[in-house]
């Protein structure tokens, strides 16, 4: 009788854990599934002369972002200093251009955060060194269709292979970084 009652925790973690796990693959699928159908529009962004400009950040560096994604992958991520989730997010992609065993080139895109002056001072106190174009108009917005920040574009042989945008983690990036180096 006492080994059916040692049988019957373990049964009930068991279940517990088979639970657990199908919800985290059902919830994984699910948000993958919505954030593709809400990005849709970026997977199939036309790369025309107009989003193909080089750019220059803050520092006067010139970026081509698709002439360059044909050396390496190029993580762009669109941001603001206004932003409540890049505020989460802008760490990782910090912590990402400094890895320079990953191989991937990251520009970032300020939308409408003010001056180059004001830019610098927000980097140097949030500890940031990711380079920085800074667009104050809507224009680049409107024409690569960025509707909410942040949003990230992983960018490979000058065509957007992967778009998210909100909340990202550090291992959903890296994974889909991972992703996009295999195609």
């Amino acid at each position: 009788m006492s080994s059916n009652i040692n049988k019957s925790p373990r049964r009930k973690w068991r279940g517990w854990l088979k639970s657990i796990i199908i919800f985290i693959i059902m919830f994984t699928i699910a948000s993958t599934a919505l954030e593709m159908w809400r990005n849709r529009h970026l997977n199939q962004m036309q790369v025309s002369a107009a989003t193909q400009q080089a750019f220059t950040t803050i520092d006067g560096q010139k970026v081509d972002i698709f002439k360059d994604s044909y050396d390496q992958t190029v993580l762009v991520y669109a941001w603001a200093t206004w932003c409540g989730s890049c505020k989460i997010v802008s760490p990782m992609i910090n912590w990402i251009n400094n890895q320079s065993w990953l191989n991937i080139k990251v520009v970032t895109i300020a939308m409408q955060s003010g001056d180059d002056r004001r830019l610098h001072a927000y980097l140097n106190m949030k500890g940031y060194d990711f380079p920085v174009v800074n667009i104050n108009s809507n224009l680049l917005t409107k024409q690569w269709k960025l509707s909410r920040a942040p949003t990230i574009l992983i960018i490979k042989n000058g065509k957007i292979q992967s778009t998210t945008a909100g909340l990202v983690t550090p291992p959903g990036l890296l994974a889909r970084l991972a992703w996009v180096d295999m195609k």
